[in-house]
């Protein structure tokens, strides 16, 4: 800890020539950047000021004093809240997407009820024909380049493999 103290004539030295200097004009950047934190509470957010307070008044206790009991209570009733507030916040958002995907469900179950009555059954059926060979064409499609494919790679693979043994490619004298 013996270089720290080598340290404190350097901060010092700094403090007078940079900051101490430069005081008048960090003055009111302090203010601005306080003034509208304590605005954004006070005004746009009343409800929330004294919330605030208290968290930064608990904040700066906790980060300058040494920690107790009741303090470890305070952090632990408090990170239980949290995590009460967040699984309070999963199930809402889960419970407007699993509505949103219900909603979007019947909404196709009912266009395909309103095509098949406009269009007629037989008509509808032989759409849905052409639709089904359609992807099943795409899919047998799909399957023979993802096969090609494979197959390309394991040629590679193995001729790779045999190169090596023989020397033959670049960087085989390493």
């Amino acid at each position: 800890m013996d270089y720290l103290g080598d340290l404190f004539p350097y901060a010092a030295q700094f403090y007078n020539d940079y900051y101490y200097r430069f005081q008048p004009y960090f003055v009111p950047l302090y203010r601005i950047l306080l003034s509208s934190q304590l605005y954004f509470y006070r005004r746009i957010f009343p409800n929330l000021y004294p919330i605030y307070v208290l968290t930064n008044n608990g904040l700066h206790s906790l980060s300058t004093d040494a920690p107790d009991i009741l303090t470890l209570a305070i952090l632990a009733i408090a990170l239980i809240v949290s995590l009460r507030v967040l699984d309070y916040m999963r199930r809402t958002i889960m419970y407007w997407v699993g509505l949103a995907i219900r909603m979007a469900l019947w909404l196709a179950v009912g266009g395909i009820g309103v095509y098949v009555w406009q269009r007629g059954f037989d008509q509808s059926m032989k759409d849905f024909g052409f639709i089904w060979g359609l992807l099943q064409g795409l899919g047998d499609e799909g399957e023979r380049i993802g096969g090609q494919k494979a197959r390309r790679r394991e040629r590679d693979a193995t001729r790779m493999a045999g190169a090596g043994k023989r020397g033959r490619t670049r960087g085989a004298g390493w």
